[in-house]
């Protein structure tokens, strides 16, 4: 079966439309000259549009300096009509990880990337704020109706953004997760016994769709364009049919569609976090 996202995003954002969503806005630290930065804005733009909910771009070129950036920051930190902020990297100056990490207003902070978010997701069950992509995997898999509990789950990445974070997504379901990587030894092994298996190393061909066994489950988060100009995924698809044999989510189409309606999601549960703190 293919986990195609449209459906499970529509749902998503069926669900946020019966919310008061007026007078939101998302803030973006938008990296000027580059191509795939604008392709993402633009979607951002796209996705916003069906919540009503608008954008206020904030253009980042190499000229900017380091105080420039977090002086304009901590306005928008502080800026009540500003609902969510997101910095789209990697940006064109030298930003220090800690300083934006602990720069942003955790409840603006729609990529749950702050210490302040990641912590809550790692102390806690607490699920308020999770990062886009892995809890866009999460929901995908339960869309459709995909069991955790008890299951081997094999997480191949281990960004703060995206595989530590679904790591815990799993084990708050119950599942028993292992978190593999690139540099993991005994990985075709492990990706033999999963029962479920979510790509996020962001490297082309890290699995094969052979290797997975039958009845499995796929979520692939990896986005390579190849020289032919077409968007593929982390794992290679070498049988036909794959689709009656396993489960996976296919690059586009997949992940990426539910990730922008998790976005959308975040922008609203900021703005209620915000209330909460009133």
């Amino acid at each position: 079966m293919l986990f195609k996202g449209k459906d499970a995003a529509d749902g998503i954002v069926s669900k946020l439309l019966e919310e008061d969503l007026t007078g939101l806005t998302l803030a973006v630290f938008h990296p000027l000259n580059d191509g795939a930065a604008e392709s993402y804005l633009k979607t951002k733009e796209k996705w916003l549009k069906k919540i009503n909910a608008k954008i206020e771009v904030v253009p980042v070129d190499e000229k900017m300096t380091h105080d420039a950036f977090f002086k304009r920051l901590e306005q928008l930190n502080k800026d009540d009509s500003i609902t969510g902020i997101m910095v789209e990297l990697p940006l064109p100056i030298k930003i220090p990880e800690h300083e934006l990490l602990t720069g942003i207003n955790p409840l603006k902070d729609v990529d749950a990337i702050t210490y302040f978010n990641q912590g809550k997701i790692f102390t806690s069950k607490n699920e308020d704020l999770i990062p886009c992509t892995s809890a866009a995997s999460i929901k995908l898999l339960e869309h459709y109706r995909i069991d955790f509990a008890g299951k081997n789950v094999l997480v191949i990445g281990r960004s703060y953004i995206v595989g530590l974070p679904l790591f815990k997504l799993f084990l708050n379901r119950n599942a028993t997760p292992t978190v593999a990587h690139r540099g993991t030894s005994n990985l075709k092994d492990l990706i033999h016994n999963a029962d479920i298996v979510a790509v996020c190393a962001g490297t082309r061909g890290i699995v094969k769709s052979s290797e997975i066994k039958d009845g499995a489950s796929v979520v692939d988060v990896g986005i390579h364009v190849t020289e032919e100009g077409k968007v593929v995924g982390d794992m290679i698809i070498d049988q036909e049919n794959e689709e009656s044999r396993i489960n996976y989510s296919p690059v586009p189409g997949g992940v990426g569609t539910v990730t922008n309606a998790m976005m959308l999601h975040n922008l609203v549960q900021c703005r209620k976090l915000q209330k909460n703190q009133a």
